[in-house]
């Protein structure tokens, strides 16, 4: 009997041209997943090549299951803050703070915050601390709340471990205590306490902070104004039409262009207006923080 043309050759065929067109199928949905795979997940998937390959070549490529070193715990023996027992913050309360300065831009921002009467808080670099250390003063004379926002505020130097953020940290907390004579017992990650820099470490970290006894605050109002080409518009918008009465409103700027500067007087007004009032964090006062999303 002839094979070819026969019922079993057509039954073969009909075999082999479904499992063809289930592997190009295949094929394309990978391809098309890669293509449209947003580019956040890109990012944190190249971090994470760019951490195994750090880990590697520290371990001369062979992986290693060594139990996690909490040896940074007996370092900086120094390091230790004074936060007090916890308050709650106030509903429709409008807390200011102020990250990376100080700047030249700064005492600008301490003129118009004194005309209108409203107290803030800085989370200060320490390095800008070295720069301007006067203006740190002022920061304090004038009765404005003082944190550490890191030394260097360099992302990747900072986050490779718990160890590196203990040490520049510490270097931001001994530079202010310079410029002000104070102890700082509240501070804020730069990029918040969870960002795709800290992923790693960040629940180790934070719960060697907090060991150590210093408190964190993220926010949850955002100026916007470090956005590239923002305008003032949107700078004044992204604060009056987010903060809200039913809540704490801890909203994150930055004192380090005239752009901020410029949004500040409208936004303190326009909040005015409409009755809230303004406060500066205390190290009794309980952190708004990030959430993680599994």
């Amino acid at each position: 009997m002839r094979y070819f043309g026969s019922v079993a050759f057509f039954r073969h065929l009909i075999i082999l041209a479904l499992l063809l067109m289930a592997v190009l199928s295949g094929k394309y949905l990978i391809d098309v997943f890669i293509r449209k795979e947003p580019s956040e997940i890109k990012k944190e998937r190249v971090s994470d090549l760019q951490y195994d390959k750090k880990s590697l070549s520290e371990s001369n490529g062979t992986p290693q299951n060594r139990p996690p070193s909490f040896s940074y715990q007996s370092a900086y023996s120094e390091l230790y803050g004074a936060a007090g027992q916890e308050r709650a913050l106030q509903d429709g309360v409008v807390y200011l703070t102020f990250d990376d300065g100080p700047s030249k831009y700064t005492p600008a921002f301490l003129d118009l915050l004194k005309k209108q009467g409203v107290q803030a808080t800085f989370f200060l670099v320490g390095i800008n601390v070295q720069r301007y250390p006067s203006v740190a003063r002022r920061i304090k004379s004038e009765g404005h709340a003082i944190g550490v926002h890191t030394y260097s505020h360099k992302y990747l130097q900072i986050y490779m471990n718990v160890d590196s953020y203990l040490k520049d940290f510490s270097m931001a907390e001994d530079a202010i205590y310079r410029a002000t004579g104070d102890r700082c017992a509240i501070f804020r990650f730069p990029g918040g306490s969870i960002n795709v820099f800290n992923s790693r470490i960040y629940g180790e970290l934070t719960a060697e902070m907090l060991r150590r006894g210093f408190k964190f605050y993220d926010w949850n109002v955002s100026a916007g104004d470090a956005v590239k080409k923002t305008i003032k518009k949107n700078i004044i918008d992204n604060v009056a039409n987010n903060v809200r009465r039913d809540q704490p409103n801890i909203v994150l700027m930055h004192d380090t262009s005239e752009l901020s500067l410029a949004s500040l007087e409208q936004i303190i007004l326009r909040l005015k207006k409409e009755n809230y009032i303004f406060k500066a964090l205390g190290s009794e006062d309980r952190p708004i923080t990030f959430t993680h999303i599994r």
